[in-house]
């Protein structure tokens, strides 16, 4: 999947709405959310059109010790969907489920204090979904039923832009601007 290229090129985006420099029109909006037993979910809102599969990768920056061979960029999650993602979707980052596939599995465990990133896309890149950021720490922080996502420089938004919220905040914020 060429998802890859699309996310570094999309994940510099301030806002929803400035595209200005993306290659891959956005579609929607990825966050990320958690099981009773604090296992990771992903999470889609498409408002229009239609992503194929996500994509989880990691920046390699973040934990003490690494070496330059070590912080290199690298994916570490992929899934794809039996059919067109449209509209609002979740499911399980460990064992896909709800129609979603695990193309390559994720580690069990998530290195601390690393930065790792999720979003969805299709397979020649045409669309794809402002992607979500978030460490272990973060995932550990978050309850069932909140979901962690980018929604710029909104009030109750970290230094990054990101915010927690309910899943219909999380839908209501990924289509406010189609």
């Amino acid at each position: 999947m060429r998802m890859r290229n699309a996310a570094a090129a999309c994940a510099g985006l301030a806002a929803l709405s400035s595209l200005t420099g993306c290659t891959v029109p956005v579609a929607g909006l990825t966050g990320v959310t958690v099981t009773e037993d604090g296992r990771p979910v992903g999470v889609l809102m498409v408002c229009h059109d239609h992503v194929d599969g996500a994509l989880l990768y990691t920046d390699g920056v973040g934990s003490a010790g690494d070496t330059a061979e070590e912080s290199e960029s690298e994916d570490v999650g992929r899934w794809s969907s039996s059919e067109p993602v449209t509209g609002f979707v979740s499911w399980p980052l460990a064992t896909g489920g709800d129609g979603w596939r695990v193309d390559e599995a994720m580690p069990a465990a998530l290195r601390p204090r690393r930065a790792y990133h999720l979003f969805g896309g299709t397979d020649d890149d045409s669309w794809s979904t402002v992607d979500v950021s978030f460490t272990p720490e973060q995932l550990a922080a978050l309850a069932p039923g909140q979901v962690r996502y980018f929604a710029g420089e909104v009030r109750g938004a970290d230094a990054d832009g990101y915010v927690t919220g309910s899943v219909a905040r999380f839908r209501a914020a990924a289509c406010r601007d189609d």
